[in-house]
């Protein structure tokens, strides 16, 4: 096959014919003569597209690489369904030496390139000053783009590698391929992530001046640097001795940046401050609410404390008390110990709802608390502790635990 997309990345139209074609209960696949469609490869997903045959429109859904060669799947578009009353069977159409005319979805590819050209300006950077190497990538269409690197880095060794990329995107320096033979790839120092038999394709990012990184790739690329925009690190993990980064280039870069610019303006008149002074007003209005919590639940906590000792009549029958989902575990533990002190058999406080569940400090004087333990564990709860008290959470609801808490302590 004549892989177009390897010479002309640009390539948005083609003629070509069939060469063969495959059946499947998963669908119907073709092989061609010539290709502008990337298939799966190196970390990217295939380019889609259309083909046009005689009268019919169908898309291009996918491509892969199998020891017979490029097949890609194919189906009649929607279109296509809307406007024939019936269509014929696919195998009736798909028939070697027809000739058919192909459409790549170009911005979808122009996307990949940028990003795809952004990864491999990044990594140069980083081979180049610390000698890393990506030994995985991955180019999401809906995601980050990730590349693992072999070494570890700072978060500010990595910004610092950012900032190094996007002045090579500045320089709009040429991206080249080539095709060395054996011998003169013995002499080119190369970056490559698994080892290649027969001809390998160099992506060479650089000029007779300056060679930013030359690294084995069969994916299109943009012709200039200018081309990727911008480079963005959006995420740092430790992975396997070495980082995932996690970019956006371009397009996506630009999006991703625009959106948090509205959430940051958002939050500046939210808050009636400018971007400079945001974070320490956030810190602020934070403290304060710190403090308003900590009032609101020594209130709370002392209302509570003052019902158990006056008698009300729900905790004089169930000896349990249920407060808010966010009610702090400080003021629990204290009503516990006043629940335990004054009521006989087992007794407990549950913070929480019946949708998302109970925290809860459960147990009773003396008695040995683990003894609940079991109880609970049949209506949801997961926890431990100790004679004294146990701790833990129940997926359950209100009536369900006095039930069985309330039929136990009457035994």
């Amino acid at each position: 096959m004549n892989k177009l997309y390897e010479n002309d990345s640009y390539m948005k139209e083609c003629n070509t014919v069939i060469n063969g074609a495959d059946f499947t209960e998963n669908g119907a696949y073709i092989y061609i003569r010539d290709s502008i469609f990337f298939p799966e490869e190196g970390g990217q997903y295939a380019d889609t597209g259309c083909i046009i045959l005689n009268a019919y429109e169908l898309d291009v859904l996918d491509g892969q690489v199998t020891d017979g060669g490029i097949r890609y799947r194919v189906d009649y578009s929607d279109s296509c369904k809307k406007s024939f009353g019936e269509l014929p069977a696919l195998s009736d159409i798909l028939v070697i030496n027809s000739e058919i005319h192909c459409v790549l979805d170009y911005d979808k590819r122009y996307d990949r390139m940028q990003n795809h050209t952004g990864e491999h300006i990044l990594t140069g950077t980083v081979h180049n000053d610390y000698g890393y190497n990506n030994v995985g990538f991955h180019l999401s269409d809906d995601g980050l783009v990730t590349l693992d690197l072999d070494g570890p880095l700072t978060y500010g060794q990595i910004i610092k590698e950012e900032a190094r990329a996007n002045a090579v995107i500045y320089a709009n320096l040429p991206v080249r391929a080539s095709y060395p033979s054996k011998d003169e790839l013995k002499d080119i120092a190369y970056r490559s992530k698994i080892d290649i038999e027969g001809q390998v394709r160099l992506i060479t990012i650089g000029d007779d001046k300056t060679t930013v990184d030359i690294c084995a790739c069969c994916a299109p690329h943009v012709a200039h640097t200018g081309e990727v925009g911008i480079i963005k690190v959006i995420s740092i993990v430790n992975w396997k001795g070495g980082v995932r980064i996690g970019i956006l280039c371009g397009r996506r870069a630009l999006e991703y940046i625009n959106h948090r610019q509205n959430i940051i303006m958002g939050l500046t008149d939210l808050m009636t401050t400018n971007e400079d002074n945001l974070i320490e007003r956030v810190r602020g209005q934070m403290d304060e609410i710190k403090d308003l919590k900590a009032k609101l639940s020594g209130a709370l906590e002392g209302d509570i404390v003052s019902r158990i000792e006056k008698g009300d009549p729900d905790i004089d029958r169930t000896h349990l008390v249920f407060v808010d989902p966010d009610f702090p575990a400080g003021p629990m533990k204290n009503i516990y110990n006043v629940l335990k002190n004054k009521y006989s058999g087992y007794v407990g406080i549950f913070a929480g709802d019946d949708t998302s569940g109970y925290r809860y400090l459960a147990g009773g004087r003396n008695i040995d608390s683990t003894t609940l333990i079991p109880i609970l564990n049949k209506i949801g709860a997961k926890g431990g502790g100790n004679s004294d008290m146990i701790q833990g959470r129940v997926q359950s609801t209100r009536l369900s635990i006095e039930s069985v808490i309330t039929e136990i302590s009457l035994l």
